[in-house]
């Protein structure tokens, strides 16, 4: 299969039920909300399948249609979006049973989600009467069910049999991504498949899209290979929902935004912190984008402490409609003055570069050899959110910057684990507190470890430490 020109995602989308990964449960819901049509209309005309993107709810629907005899009629969020479109697409075709040739009819409306302006409203009506005068199964999708349900899709929910769909789970992953790469001919490492498994979060399409984008011109993949992944479909849809807050009019508008986007809420005021200084170039906006974040943190920490989760109400309007109200002045400039910044302190002219903005992020493409040069330059774009494009020439910066707090924690963590199993040794052997040791004790031993080598390997073997531990204590 190695000569397929189709994208792999595409080529090993499932065509049957039993190519399904996971979600027996879901499916089994809906097949059996399908045959009970047999019997005659149910008391639920639509069927609303919701779940991350990539769990194959989609591709559930259309199998079952193959499966039970069903000509699908699928619109996604752009064909909906007035009543008159609608009508113009589907016409009464949801009154009748069957087809002009005899087959059974279901309609599909995708990408629910999309729906999210006031000029769509016309939309979700027309969607609901069809629902209600419908004499064939009505099939709703998409990725969430946040905030918004609660207003403009409260008549849809109620109208249908809520069906949820979960990430796939990372064992199942693994083992789909391994089948694809066999398939394909590629080997690939154990480890590299799990670290692509990991970086999908459940969401089984961008996986293999990953492994696809690292399958590109080579027939092995090592571990090594895939420190470049990010979480597309996710950091794509987090994305859509910053530029949204970012440039809202108006804190209904805001707040819409935020509901949008499939994350907790703690994790997206992360992302609007991490991302605020490049979207909010003017300081003043800056000042006052930081001001309603920081209400935010204090709402959400009165929430949890007291928990009083009426509270929420205010964390989510400061930190969506009081940041994006901030934005005055601002240019959205500030991504490409950061990149510029750095590379002006290493030294470089702005003629060595070249700074281009793309679809899919800032381009940082070289105009000469960098030589040993290049380490620094790369330390400097990755501090960014960027990577090197391998086989491309330039860096690729994206516009949505993932929460450096975990990227942080990433780095320490080998470091905070030494620290940890120092700091319960000292503790036990001068009989205090790991909080003591910190504070008190670990500070004088690694000025020790380090001035003091000759007196390091005794106290190295009285504490029980290893090789590492005190590597950590001289570093």
């Amino acid at each position: 299969m190695r000569g397929e020109d189709r994208p792999w995602a595409e080529l090993f989308r499932p065509k049957t039920l039993k190519e399904i990964v996971d979600n027996e449960r879901a499916l089994s819901q809906f097949i059996d909300w399908l045959k009970s049509w047999d019997k005659g209309l149910p008391e639920k005309r639509a069927a609303f399948l919701y779940g991350p993107p990539g769990v194959g709810k989609t591709s559930a629907v259309e199998a079952a249609a193959r499966a039970l005899g069903y000509d699908l009629l699928e619109l996604n969020a752009s064909d909906f979006r007035t009543a008159k479109r609608i009508e113009a697409l589907i016409g009464r075709s949801h009154g009748y049973e069957t087809t002009v040739l005899g087959r059974r009819r279901m309609i599909l409306f995708d990408e629910l989600e999309g729906i999210s302006d006031r000029e769509d409203s016309g939309g979700i009506q027309a969607i609901l009467s069809i629902i209600k005068e419908a004499k064939s199964p009505i099939v709703l999708i998409a990725t969430s069910i946040h905030e918004v349900w609660e207003q403009k899709f409260r008549p849809l929910r109620d109208a249908s049999l809520i069906i949820e769909f979960r990430s796939i789970p990372f064992t199942q992953v693994v083992e789909r991504l391994r089948d694809v790469a066999r398939r394909m001919g590629v080997t690939v490492e154990e480890e590299a498949l799990e670290r692509i498994a990991e970086a999908s979060q459940g969401d089984l399409r961008s996986a293999i899209n990953d492994l696809e984008a690292l399958a590109r011109g080579r027939p092995h993949i090592s571990a090594s290979d895939t420190s470049i992944l990010v979480d597309r479909d996710r950091a794509s849809s987090t994305q859509q929902a910053l530029n949204r807050i970012f440039s809202a009019g108006s804190l209904a508008e805001a707040k819409e935004a935020l509901a949008s986007a499939y994350l907790p809420y703690e994790e997206l005021i992360d992302c609007i912190y991490e991302n605020m200084p490049y979207f909010f170039d003017d300081p003043r906006d800056l000042s006052e984008g930081l001001e309603a974040l920081s209400r935010a943190d204090i709402y959400e920490g009165r929430t949890k402490r007291l928990q009083e989760y009426r509270l929420l109400k205010y964390v989510l309007d400061w930190a969506s409609g009081g940041v994006a109200l901030s934005r005055r002045n601002s240019k959205g400039s500030g991504l490409i003055m950061a990149i510029w910044s750095g590379l002006e302190r290493l030294g470089f002219p702005r003629g060595t570069f070249s700074v281009i903005e793309a679809p899919d992020g800032i381009h940082v493409r070289p105009n000469r050899y960098l030589g040993d040069d290049w380490g620094r330059v790369n330390s400097s774009i990755r501090e960014l959110g960027g990577s090197w494009m391998r086989g491309e020439g330039f860096w690729l910066v994206p516009y949505f910057r993932q929460p450096q707090i975990i990227w942080r924690y990433g780095r320490t963590k080998m470091g905070r684990e030494h620290q940890r199993r120092v700091a319960e040794s000292v503790a036990e052997k001068y009989h205090i507190s790991k909080r003591r040791a910190l504070s008190e004790v670990i500070p004088f031993l690694k000025v020790i470890f380090k001035e003091a080598p000759e007196r390091s390997e005794e106290i190295m073997k009285w504490l029980g430490l290893s090789e590492d531990e005190a590597e950590w204590l001289k570093s």
